[in-house]
This record gives structure tokens, sequence and C-alpha cells, in this order.
């Protein structure tokens, strides 16, 4: 599917100078925001205003409607399309507002769950009526295996976003970066919604003023959710359009996969309550340890790029390296956890 130039530089500009503008309507208006609040187990001694994220979700939505508004996208739009478009985007809705009501008011966890799992099951529906071609060889064992692998990641991903918020910077620079690989090894594979990260780039960037160390706004639940929401959404996209192999999302996000689910389960391992907060992940550690924020972006950063560069490579290049790839990472990134719980240790002797 072919998009017109002209008016994707116009979307891509409506999407940077909407977020832009939001962005210091929100500073000004500090006062009124939710503030997220000092407590055992944050990172800050100070409250800090959430909800960045509204400058991203209104430039990304004002760049996607100006694409659509505009024709840049030749063809009519089919059923398929129109109904995998609303399943996405009600479920995208969905998480978003119990997110934004969840910075401001405080909600329940199951209920938050209940709409992730929502959202991931029509996220599920979208792609099989887009995809479902792709998939008729696949046995019903298949077809269940995919479906609850799909919901189950998902949620999972809404969830490791919100884990990893808690440094400056930390998930809009992983959220930049998965939509550049996104973007990037979208177009190089001619998928039609490759644009769609590139236009979340361009709402992202005058994010990363206002959350980047030190952070003046949070992104808040509203924006690290649907994030993970995201995330998992393109990389199931474009699995389902047979553009690269499951190695690939699992890749170009492992430093936020690897922390919180190691973290998870050592907390399993030694019977804590996992519902509970607390600040053990590994970058929680390591600014703890003295990197601050600052040197806590910059070690997450480089891991970052170097999961996100190699994956676009292997899927552009040679995809059967993909999984040797990923291998690769896992040892990479064990080894850096090694690291940081050795000299944890050592800390917590000579305290």
């Amino acid at each position: 599917m072919t998009i017109d130039a002209e008016n994707l530089i116009c979307g891509m500009l409506i999407a940077f100078l909407l977020s832009a503008a939001l962005g210091a309507v929100l500073i000004k208006a500090v006062v009124f925001l939710p503030h997220a609040q000092p407590n055992a187990r944050s990172l800050h001694d100070k409250p800090i205003p959430r909800v960045a994220a509204l400058m991203l979700w209104a430039g990304w939505l004002a760049g996607i409607g100006w694409i659509w508004a505009s024709g840049a996208i030749p063809g009519a739009v089919s059923t398929k399309i129109a109904l995998f478009s609303a399943l996405i985007f009600c479920g995208w809705a969905a998480i978003t507002a119990v997110s934004f009501w969840d910075d401001c008011r405080s909600v329940s966890a199951h209920w938050r769950l209940l709409t992730q799992a929502a959202a991931a099951l029509a996220a599920a529906a979208g792609l099989w009526v887009l995809t479902s071609e792709n998939f008729y060889a696949f046995t019903p064992a298949l077809w269940w295996g995919y479906g609850i692998a799909l919901v189950l990641s998902t949620i999972w991903m809404c969830n490791l976003f919100n884990f990893m918020d808690g440094s400056d910077g930390l998930a809009a620079t992983m959220a930049l970066i998965g939509l550049a690989v996104y973007a990037g090894t979208g177009y190089a594979f001619g998928l039609g919604w490759w644009w769609l990260p590139l236009l979340g780039i361009m709402a992202l960037a005058p994010l990363l003023a206002v959350n980047l160390p030190p952070a003046r706004m949070f992104i808040g639940d509203v924006g690290a959710v649907p994030l993970g929401f995201l995330a998992a959404l393109f990389g199931w996209w474009g699995i389902a359009e047979q553009a690269w192999g499951f190695w690939f999302p699992v890749l170009a996000f492992l430093p936020f996969v690897l922390d919180a689910t190691v973290t998870l389960l050592r907390r399993l391992w030694r019977r804590e309550k996992v519902w509970e907060g607390h600040k053990t992940h590994y970058y929680q550690r390591l600014l703890q340890m003295g990197a601050g924020h600052r040197g806590t972006l910059m070690v997450y950063a480089a891991l970052m790029a170097g999961c996100a560069g190699t994956a676009w490579l292997c899927a552009v290049k040679a995809p059967e390296m993909g999984e040797m790839a990923l291998l690769l990472w896992t040892l990479i990134h064990l080894g850096v956890f090694a690291a940081i719980d050795y000299h944890w240790n050592k800390r917590k002797v000579r305290e």
C-alpha cells in the first residue's frame, strides 16, 4: 500500500506541532494536573505532575486523522480495514480512559486487568479479521495457541511498560526506539501501516522535552499502559502479515521485557507479594546505587538501541539469525543484571 508523501509530511508536522502546543498548555496549567506523590516506592522526592502523554495521544490522533481525511492513502477503505480499525481504536481508547482515571483518582487492579484483557481480545479479533487468509492452513490448536499468546503477551506488555515507567525518560525513550524500529522495518517490507509508528515518533518527540532527566512531567499510566498495548499490537500485526518472526518484537523491546520478567520471577521465587509496589527492578537498583536518572537512562538507552538496531538488521538482512541474536542479547542483559546484583549485594553488606 503506497502513501502520498506530501500529505504524510503534513500529517507528521501536525502530530508534532499539536503535541508541542498541548505540552506548552500543560506546563502552564501544571497546578491543575494530577501529581505523582513521593512515597517509599518512588524514585523522586517531590511531587511531579503526570498525564503528559496526553500531548502524545492528541498529536498522534490528529496526524492519523489528517492522513485519512486528506486521502494520502489511495483506494477505498475495505470492510475488513474498517472493522479492524474500529476494534483496535475501541481497545486502545478503553485502556487510555481507564489509565487516565487511574492517574487522577486510582482504579482497582482487577478493573485495569479486565480492561486490558478486553482490549487484547479486541486486538486478536481485529488481526484475525484483517489477516485470516494467511492462516487457513493452521490447525485449531495453533489458532487457540496464537490467540492465547497474543492476549497474554499484550496484557504483559501493558503492565511491564507501566512497571518500567519509574525513571525519568525511560519509558518514553523505549517507546521512541521501538516505534522507530517498527516504522523502519515496516517500510522495508512494504507494510501498509508503517507510517502509523512514524506519526507516533513525531508526536512523542515533544514529550521527551518535558520527560527526560530532570523530568518536569511524567507520562503517567495514561502514557505507559497504552504504549505497551500498541507495542504488542504492532509486533503481532507484523507477525500476522508474515513480515517477521516472534523473535522480532521481543528483541526490539528486550530491555523492558527482561527487566520486568526477571524481576517478577525473582519476586515469585522469594514468595513476595508481587502485586505490591517495590523498588527492586534492575533499573531502580542501578539508579539507587548512584547512576541517577541520567546514568540509568544512558545504560538502558544503549541496550535499547543495540537490541532495536539488531532486530532491524536481522529482519531485513538475515531473518534466519533472529533467534540467535535474541539469545545473544538475552545473555548480554543477564550479564548486566548479574553485575547490578553483585554491586547491590556488596552495597547491602556495607550498610
